[in-house]
């Protein structure tokens, strides 16, 4: 509030009095330099709205440029306190202002003190005169003649360096970081390929990990959800969870009526899962551990070879769980048609989920119709 208060003064209407003494109104208007304080509130903004590197960009070049200012109005302070000087000395006008007023024909008069450049005239030159020795560009149109000016003109050059090499440095990593999905695929793909050739793996099961790799970094951007969620609190957790199986807990029929502490802890046993066309999730005679909900694309079911049942979106395979006290065998191979994005939850963890809620677990059983039963129930009479 006080920097608020203080950046909105009316300094100008306060100056504008003519008993307003000297000294009071010079004081009045660095009061004005308060209204800077105000950058760090803009810094947040621009942080919240923009990525990080080019919010570090803008920051440091407005920081240049308010630099560059400040610096414009000391040089020009110099070469008014040297031309004054010379001025009450007799001597030679050697200054940079002097040179000014050669340059464009507008030369002082000490009868008058309008005479000489206008304010626009010494401002941009003073301001061109620091950008270019800030940059390291240095024309020498404008160029140090006394000794204050050429002290000041080495610490604009020191300065100027450390503020250039700050820009081009966050430049080089605000570019790097643009690039830097592409170099961790490519350097995961390397590791893929060194695995291949180091295990000589066939042709056909390359072509399979390849593909699968593509279609996983194309869909998760190479982000390991599991090891990007051990690093938030478990209530965190199972927030996040329900927000990235949200359309399955809300369209699935099997999970109406759950609460929503059932539900997170649903949500935090979900696993997703990504297969490519040919991909084969499930062989024939597999421990049917997990129970799969089809959240896109199309799979089919084959029996010694022969398409017995194609599933796609919003189907569900593996085996009603509460009919059998211990898994079963697979009945059937499952290979994906198509790129697939599967959520599974595992027996076990499904289980423990309504041991904890039991009041669901009834209503659960009677809405879930699994849309093809894998368990071999042959193998199961045998036994």
């Amino acid at each position: 509030f006080v920097i608020d208060l203080l950046s909105c003064l009316p300094y100008d209407v306060i100056n504008a009095f003519e008993n307003v003494d000297e000294g009071i109104s010079s004081l009045f208007s660095s009061l004005k330099v308060v209204r800077l304080l105000r950058l760090g509130r803009v810094a947040r903004k621009l942080d919240h709205y923009i990525e990080y590197g080019a919010a570090v960009l803008v920051l440091l070049v407005c920081v240049f440029g308010l630099a560059a200012h400040w610096l414009a109005c000391i040089w020009y302070a110099i070469g008014n306190m040297e031309r004054t000087g010379s001025e009450r000395m007799g001597g030679m006008k050697i200054g940079w202002l002097d040179n000014l007023a050669d340059q464009i024909g507008k030369h002082y008069n000490s009868s008058d003190r309008m005479s000489g450049p206008s304010i626009q005239d010494k401002y941009v030159t003073a301001l061109y005169f620091t950008f270019s020795s800030l940059t390291s560009v240095g024309f020498g149109n404008v160029s140090p003649n006394t000794n204050p000016e050429k002290i000041f003109s080495i610490c604009v050059m020191l300065i100027g360096s450390l503020m250039y090499a700050s820009i081009f440095g966050n430049v080089s990593a605000i570019i790097q970081r643009l690039y830097s999905g592409t170099a961790r695929y490519h350097t995961q793909m390397l590791r893929v390929k060194e695995f291949i050739r180091f295990h000589q793996i066939p042709g056909g099961l390359r072509q399979r990990l390849e593909e699968y790799f593509q279609h996983a970094w194309s869909y998760t951007n190479g982000i390991d959800m599991n090891a990007v969620l051990k690093g938030f609190p478990e209530c965190l957790q199972a927030d996040i969870c329900l927000h990235l199986h949200r359309s399955l807990l809300q369209n699935c029929k099997a999970f109406r009526g759950a609460n929503k502490g059932c539900l997170r802890a649903l949500a935090m046993r979900f696993r997703t899962t990504h297969a490519p066309p040919g991909d084969t999730l499930v062989h024939s005679g597999d421990i049917l551990t997990a129970l799969y909900f089809i959240s896109r694309g199309s799979i089919e079911i084959l029996r010694d070879d022969v398409v017995v049942a194609i599933l796609g979106k919003n189907d569900i395979f593996g085996e009603p769980n509460s009919l059998y006290g211990r898994p079963g065998k697979s009945s059937a191979d499952v290979r994906a048609l198509t790129y697939c994005d599967l959520h599974k939850i595992l027996r076990d963890d499904l289980l423990e989920v309504l041991d904890m809620y039991p009041d669901f677990a009834d209503v659960f059983w009677s809405n879930l119709e699994i849309t093809f039963n894998l368990r071999d129930v042959s193998a199961t009479r045998g036994r």
